[in-house]
């Protein structure tokens, strides 16, 4: 049952691959922003996300997905650069980890990467640029049943987001939406845990996914004033059943 919920939940969930890099693929830098002065040049911190976007790996998502071709790839190792993202998936009440980016500059398609990180402690916050290298393997545990196993990640560019439990605004539409749903179904594994997420504000409480209309909408309550209608905002708050309970309602550019 829990594997047909998922399967419904996550049909949209996208993978892809990058080329392989080879047996002299650098291993995972450990670098944080904190990085000790004389050792090694810590990455850049940036602002706002530096999202992959990147029409090959969807293609090749595609090619593995729909196409039967993940046998072409099951066994190689390879690198992949993306964004990292976190996702507490209830079901199976076990966090997974994510490389991600978008098709094109329209935002309306994204692939993602699920990896196992040889050291989960050792990796940078969601939102982070990096490079993802492991070998494709077909695993039952897996929220598609492919996943990189063995996985060593780079940190090209540190991303350092106000601290929260869960952060859509790290996330691609799918994860997001993937995310939204294990939050609806296991609304008591997220129950006051702290969210923040970017999107439209489709009414006085409602907001909608920022690209297009119909990835996902989510509920909220709050005492601040609300935006006008069309406006992108970052929305801060308290997980409460399936409504945010939002402390923060902010107009914000283009995330």
């Amino acid at each position: 049952m829990k594997k047909r919920v998922l399967a419904a939940l996550c049909l949209a969930a996208m993978f892809s691959l990058a080329a392989c890099k080879g047996s002299d693929t650098p291993a995972a830098s450990r670098l944080s922003p904190d990085t000790v002065a004389g050792t090694e040049a810590a990455p850049a911190i940036a602002n706002t996300m530096r999202t992959v976007l990147n029409q090959t790996e969807y293609i090749l998502y595609q090619n593995i997905f729909y196409n039967d071709m993940a046998d072409d790839y099951v066994g190689k190792t390879v690198t992949k650069e993306g964004t990292l993202a976190r996702l507490y998936d209830a079901f199976s009440e076990k966090t997974r980890y994510y490389v991600w980016g978008y098709l094109d500059t329209t935002k309306c398609c994204d692939w993602q990467w699920e990896f196992v990180p040889k050291d989960p402690d050792s990796l940078p916050a969601n939102g982070s640029l990096v490079k993802m290298t492991g070998t494709l393997t077909r695993d039952e545990a897996a929220l598609d049943g492919l996943w990189f196993t063995d996985a060593t990640v780079e940190l090209e560019t540190a991303f350092a987001p106000e601290p929260c439990d869960v952060d859509l605004t790290t996330m691609g539409a799918t994860l997001e939406r993937v995310q939204l749903l294990n939050m609806q179904y296991k609304p008591d594994a997220f129950s006051g845990k702290s969210l923040r997420v970017y999107g439209r504000v489709l009414n006085p409480t409602t907001i909608q996914h920022p690209y297009y209309d119909n990835a996902w909408t989510q509920p909220f309550e709050t005492t601040q004033q609300v935006p006008a209608i069309g406006t992108m905002v970052i929305l801060t708050g308290t997980w409460q059943g399936s409504t945010v309970q939002a402390d923060r309602v902010e107009a914000t550019p283009d995330y």
